[in-house]
């Protein structure tokens, strides 16, 4: 497939998908945590707590790789992405409003959490409170498609890795 075609099968592929396996590393020990997210273009936003285990993780090296898959009975069919690229904190819901939105439209019973916590009892505001937005930048992408032909990878190169 050209170079516009994956990029455009990609995106599309992020767009209908809402899970995230991020795997993380502290002190040689592997971490992996699956979280919920947005995208722009290529940019993986997601929320978490920044005491978290894969956050803390980030925070000493924000250094990810990443896999959005299903769950397939049939190696055939198989099609999903590994990418790698590096994880920042982007700030609180209330400091990302625009972000808090595009994450509603996606997951739309996610509303009251996000931009009325209160109405979820003082727990969850406390909690909500703490939580924090996430981009994921990818500089290399891998899209697995076996329907094309077992073990068909094709790679989309973003930007140079920071290392």
């Amino acid at each position: 497939m050209d170079h516009k075609d994956l990029r455009k099968a990609v995106l599309e592929f992020m767009a209908s998908h809402n899970t995230i396996s991020l795997a993380t590393e502290r002190d040689q020990i592997p971490h992996a945590a699956t979280v919920f997210y947005v995208n722009k273009r290529f940019d993986i936003f997601y929320l978490s707590s920044p005491t978290s285990r894969h956050s803390q993780n980030l925070a000493r090296n924000p250094k990810v790789a990443g896999t959005i898959n299903e769950d397939y009975h049939d190696w055939l069919t198989i099609k999903g992405i590994q990418l790698h690229g590096t994880v920042e904190q982007v700030g609180s819901i209330m400091e990302n409003l625009n972000l808090a939105k595009l994450y509603i439209k996606k997951f739309p019973t996610v509303a009251d959490f996000l931009l009325a916590p209160h109405k979820l009892g003082r727990v969850v505001m406390e909690k909500v409170a703490k939580v924090k937005f996430y981009r994921l930048k990818p500089w290399r992408i891998y899209f697995i498609n076996n329907e094309v032909g077992f073990g068909h990878r094709e790679e989309l190169i973003l930007e140079d890795p920071p290392y």
